[in-house]
This record gives structure tokens, C-alpha cells and sequence, in this order.
């Protein structure tokens, strides 16, 4: 289950396929009101994203909620963080014990081409860098994973991403996503998206990369982006895709009521699990 209880965010990334970042976030009450149900439905992995969750004032509890150990002794759900990676560390050492794993934001070893893409704080890397090394030497148990998108403004540096990181601190997985055209992606698909066979290309080079050392890759094409996905948007709303598009299904508690929590015909659970578990296994 990716949730996405927040919109808005410190950045504007013009590949960005989450909420628009004006959507009016998610109320404390109604996430923990989610987060106990996807517990009670026995969901195995949550994805907290958004727009950007560190933003969110009770996102620390939030976590804590979705990670603390069942009433009846079950296992609670893997609790991963997509961020990008700009708040403190502070705020970050609140988060962080309660995580599975984090999921962090490289796009280019060419410092022009990431500043293109991750637009509105900079230094943007070396904040991410800073972080990741952080939970390298202090967080053992949290697995990291590093996400590259790839367009056209930055087919030359993702494929070189991970010469910036030194080999202690290496990520567990690192996935590249093949840009996909919805919301502000849509938006900006006529000057950033690439074509199949060129995203193919730079999969190859990083591959090699990731090979030399040692680091799980994993592939995110828009051609297996149906059935694999299965959101939580800030408005309750539950979004799947549907022929490569997002689709709104309803609000999440009305379809509760009518017919429990069970993947729509459109989510593949076979997908969307190998989909979770590939990109986030055992740590």
C-alpha cells in the first residue's frame, strides 16, 4: 500500500508523479483512523510518500502507530519512508527507529542535471548524501534504497549516480524509474520523457554500475506500471492504475463499508507484491 497523505512539499520536481502539491493534507485523525486498518487488514508493507511526509507534524507518531507490534503478537506491516531526504536530522532521528527501510532520491552524478530535476532547496544531494551516511553508520537495521529517474535532462549522470556514494554506505537496492507521465509528469513529458528503447539503453549502463559494486538494481518501466500499485491520497481516496493512467476508485472508508479492503480487479496482487518485495526484501 503506497499512502500519500501529503501534497504539498519543498520542492518542485518537474517529473513528479505524486499529488499535486496544493491538495489539502491529510487530518491527523483520518491517517490513524487508515493506519489502524491497514493493520487489522494484515497488510504486510507501507509506503508512506506524498508529496513529502517530513513535512507532515505527526508523522513521527504516524510511523510509530504502523510499526508497533499487533495486539495478538503478528507482525506489523514493513514501514518504508519515500523522502527527499532534505529534513534535519533532527527530525529524522524521530522517524528513522520505527523504519523498515527509507527510500532516498539521487538523479545524476552531473551536479547541472540533478539541479534541473530537483528544483527549489539546494545543496539537494549533498543534504541526501549527508542523510544517507547517517543512516549508514547510526540506523544498521534500516535497509536503503536509492531511486534515480530517468529523463531526458539526465540520460548521461543517473547511469553514474553511485560514484558518488562511497562503498560503506552503499544503498541495498538501487531503482531506476523510467519517467512516468502523470501529474506534473504529464505536465512536462514533452521536454523530460524518454522512449522505451532509450531508457533501456541507460538501465544497461547503470547495470554495470550497480554489477562493479555489488548493489541490488531493480526497474521501474511504465509498461508493468498497471496492476502494481495500490495508493492512499491525501483526500482518502483510493488510486490505481488503469492502463499506464491514474484511476480513482472512491473514498477509501466508503469502499471499506461496501466491500472490506480488497484489491480492486485492478491491482494484480501477484504484482504488487513482487513489486513491494523486490524493491524492499528481508533487511
Amino acid at each position: 500500500m503506497d499512502f500519500r497523505p501529503i501534497g504539498r512539499c519543498n520542492l518542485s520536481c518537474p517529473f513528479c508523479f505524486g499529488p499535486r502539491h496544493e491538495t489539502p493534507t491529510m487530518r491527523r485523525e483520518e491517517a490513524f483512523r487508515i493506519a489502524a486498518t491497514l493493520r487489522q487488514e494484515g497488510v504486510q508493507g507501507v509506503v508512506i510518500s506524498g508529496g513529502e511526509p517530513t513535512l507532515l507534524p505527526y508523522l513521527g507518531d504516524l510511523v510509530e502507530e504502523l510499526s508497533s507490534p499487533l495486539p495478538d503478537g503478528g507482525s506489523p506491516p514493513k514501514v518504508v519512508l519515500s523522502t527527499n531526504g532534505l529534513a534535519s536530522l533532527r527530525v529524522m532521528q524521530r522517524i528513522l527507529p520505527g523504519l523498515s527501510w527509507i527510500a532516498l532520491p539521487l538523479e545524476s552524478a552531473d551536479d547541472k542535471e540533478h539541479r534541473e530535476l530537483r528544483k527549489g532547496v539546494a545543496p539537494h544531494r549533498e543534504r541526501v548524501l549527508d542523510l544517507l551516511r547517517e543512516v549508514r553508520k547510526n540506523y544498521e537495521t534500516v535497509g536503503v534504497k536509492l531511486g534515480t529517474v530517468v529523463t531526458r535532462r539526465n540520460v548521461t549522470g543517473a547511469p553514474r549516480v553511485l560514484d558518488l556514494i562511497e562503498q560503506s554506505w552503499l544503498p541495498d537496492v538501487w531503482k531506476v524509474y523510467q519517467m512516468s507521465e502523470t501529474n506534473y509528469g504529464a505536465d512536462n513529458g514533452d521536454w523530460l520523457s524518454v522512449g522505451d528503447d532509450e531508457f533501456e539503453e541507460v538501465v544497461a549502463r547503470c547495470q554495470e554500475a550497480a554489477d562493479e559494486r555489488n548493489v541490488t538494481l531493480r526497474v521501474y518501466r511504465n509498461s508493468t506500471r498497471t496492476g502494481s500499485y495500490f495508493f492512499i491520497d491525501p483526500d482518502a481516496e483510493v488510486v490505481v492504475i488503469d492502463d499506464g493512467e491514474e484511476r480513482r476508485l472512491g473514498n477509501f472508508f466508503d469502499l471499506l463499508r461496501d466491500d472490506g479492503v480488497r484489491p480492486s480487479s485492478l491491482v494484480q496482487p501477484s504484482r504488487n507484491i513482487a513489486n513491494f518485495v523486490g524493491t524492499y526484501p528481508d533487511h
